[in-house]
């Protein structure tokens, strides 16, 4: 008797389910499979805001894209466990974006550095001097100085053309603003006008591929 009723609650439970929308409207906040719409949801939530999308959370927490569907949809009720399986995948996922963008971050500046550092030498300028000038205190009137922020423009327009690196992450290497940056990178591409110019930043980004396997 007793399992005919539960085997009896359950289909009822999923009557109410289906009935309801439990999985996918608001309106059943009062459901007592709310813990699992708040979880669902939960997920949903998480996937939207870091870019992942449900599809490959579900294969890698070993769950069928169909079922999440289902359960979405009111047609069946997630186990905990597959919810579970679903939240270490996303926080697996996390973990691995902040590791990728640290390691990124890592490589961008030591590429920035390395860039700066061979457009110094290439201009005559000590290549220390080069790397330790502060953009902020930068005095306008010194031939050196002049030549050590066109060295910095010029690496900052590399490590963004060839390397992707974000305006906001790039201005952070330079000590600069950000409009600073967008201001350097038009500047140097109008001045790769001059053959000169243009091979020696084909040159620089060469090197960069080189030591970066890009």
């Amino acid at each position: 008797m007793r399992r005919g009723g539960r085997s009896g609650e359950r289909a009822a439970n999923i009557r109410k389910i289906k009935k309801t929308g439990l999985l996918s409207t608001e309106s059943a906040r009062g459901a007592p499979f709310d813990v699992f719409v708040h979880r669902m949801a939960k997920i949903s939530s998480a996937c939207a805001e870091n870019g992942f999308s449900i599809a490959s959370i579900c294969e890698l927490a070993g769950v069928r894209d169909r079922q999440w569907r289902r359960w979405q949809s009111g047609q069946a009720m997630p186990r905990p466990s597959s919810l579970r399986r679903m939240e270490r995948a996303i926080a697996r996922r996390i973990q691995e974006q902040k590791r990728n963008e640290l390691y990124e971050g890592a490589l961008s500046t030591t590429a920035y550095r390395m860039l700066l550092a061979r457009l110094a030498d290439a201009a005559g300028l000590n290549v220390a001097l080069a790397l330790a000038d502060n953009p902020q205190d930068q005095d306008k009137q010194s031939p050196t100085r002049a030549a050590a922020s066109l060295c910095r423009q010029r690496a900052l327009y590399l490590i963004v053309t060839e390397l992707n690196v974000p305006l906001v992450m790039a201005a952070g290497f330079a000590g600069i603003s950000k409009q600073a940056v967008s201001k350097s990178l038009r500047q140097i591409e109008e001045s790769r006008d001059d053959p000169d110019v243009d091979h020696l930043l084909d040159q620089m980004a060469g090197l960069i591929h080189d030591k970066t396997g890009v």
